[in-house]
This record gives C-alpha cells, sequence and structure tokens, in this order.
C-alpha cells in the first residue's frame, strides 16, 4: 500500500551500470529516492538534484528513512555507500 496521499508510482531517474536511482515525488513537493547498487561489490551512489527535478542549487533536508535519521542540508546532490545488492532510501525535502 502506498502511504503517501499523492499516490504516485516511483521511476527510475539515473543509471549509470549496476547503479540505479529511483524517485518519486511525495504531496508535499519532497522526493522519496532509492539508491540501488546491483553490482557484486559495495559502491558509492549520488542522487543529483537534476535527476529528481529540482535545480542543482538547492539546499534540501535529507533523511534517512529506514535509519530514522537527519542527515543535514546538502545542495546539488547527494551520495552514500550501498551495499552489494542493497538500496538506501531517503527523502529529500526542499
Amino acid at each position: 500500500m502506498d502511504q503517501d496521499a499523492l499516490g504516485r508510482q516511483g521511476e527510475r531517474v539515473a543509471k549509470n551500470g549496476d547503479l540505479e536511482v529511483w524517485a518519486k515525488q511525495l504531496k508535499d513537493g519532497s522526493r522519496a529516492v532509492v539508491l540501488l547498487n546491483r553490482g557484486a561489490a559495495e559502491q558509492q551512489v549520488s542522487a543529483s538534484w537534476l535527476d529528481l527535478g529540482y535545480p542543482n542549487s538547492l539546499t534540501a533536508s535529507i533523511r534517512d528513512v529506514w535509519q530514522h535519521k537527519d542527515l543535514g542540508k546538502i545542495t546539488g546532490k547527494f551520495s552514500a555507500p550501498v551495499a552489494s545488492h542493497g538500496v538506501v532510501m531517503i527523502t529529500v525535502k526542499p
């Protein structure tokens, strides 16, 4: 069941080899973002604001959804190490 009132489906917004970024817009204008690593080793995965539909100059609040942890305010893009065949899920809120 979709927990966001807007009810949009996520879509792949970037792919670089085994690395993918999926995102969907939420009702409040923020984005739910999944960093996915289909590779055999841990790799750094990045989501750029342009891929998410935001200007690069935007400073946004980042929250790790599964760790229930605020990661601060970041401008332009967010990067994180992602385990082999793993995911990191964040929200990006302007």
